[in-house]
């Protein structure tokens, strides 16, 4: 009887078994298939503290992707939760750092400043914006050797890819900077002045990396690395900010 009951029980089990469903591959523990049309990319965070004190005062999330041209587009999130700031950027450049084209969008207390499209094309950047003052289409004259200033210090990097390194010395660069005309998404031209100071090796919460270091206008420092001229380090004193790379993955020339 005990074998007739233990082959019965093998008999249904073999039973069962045949019609489980089968087990499919977990799908999400497969890597997506490589875009063949992005040379390279990266991501990276940057915290904010205060020069002054060290407090925390904000945190700036990016990406990068580098196409198979040279083109680079940047997509950067800064949440400033000492100043209740917002701002989002996606904005793009050609591989020698001319400008192309730019979205961006920022918050200030909880209240929408405004948004703003902005196009190189030709001559002309062509802007247009919603912001308090409603719907607004403007073209500006482009001057040579520019840029433009959308705020986020992932971005500003960029703006030195307009440096001449065999002059060397001051250099001033014609700026279209956001919040220009009348703090919303209106762009205004100001010249900026930039300066190269030299090669320094610097450490920061992400590492220790070799950079460029340059002036940046009046009041502000940037330490700069690779071919992408991702930010390692940007100190504001006028906003008694410093941004220091936290996280880093797939750089184009890494840490030491």
């Amino acid at each position: 009887m005990k074998h007739r009951t233990s082959a019965l029980a093998m008999a249904l089990l073999a039973i069962v078994t045949a019609c489980a469903p089968a087990q499919k591959p977990d799908a999400t523990s497969q890597p997506p298939p490589a875009n063949a049309t992005i040379l390279r990319s990266a991501s990276g965070v940057l915290d904010c503290t205060t020069l002054g004190k060290g407090e925390p005062c904000g945190r700036e999330t990016w990406t990068l992707t580098v196409q198979a041209d040279g083109s680079r587009t940047l997509r950067s999130f800064y949440d400033g939760g000492r100043d209740a700031q917002q701002i989002s950027v996606i904005y793009r450049v050609d591989a020698a750092f001319h400008f192309l084209d730019a979205f961006s969008t920022a918050y200030s207390k909880g209240k929408l400043l405004g948004s703003g499209f902005y196009v190189a094309d030709g001559s002309l950047l062509r802007v247009t914006t919603r912001g308090a003052a409603g719907f607004r289409a403007e073209d500006l004259p482009l001057p040579q050797g520019y840029s433009v200033l959308l705020h986020p210090p992932s971005l500003d990097g960029w703006h030195f890819g307009r440096y001449d390194s065999t002059a060397g010395g001051r250099q001033k660069l014609p700026t279209f900077i956001y919040g220009g005309v009348d703090g919303g998404p209106r762009l205004a031209q100001f010249p900026i002045t930039l300066e190269y100071v030299g090669r320094e090796t610097i450490t920061v919460p992400a590492g220790t990396f070799e950079t460029d270091h340059y002036h940046f206008g009046k009041d502000t420092e940037v330490w700069i690395m690779g071919p992408d001229h991702t930010m390692v380090r940007h100190e504001y004193r006028a906003a008694d900010t410093r941004f220091e790379l936290a996280q880093l993955r797939n750089p184009a020339g890494g840490p030491l």
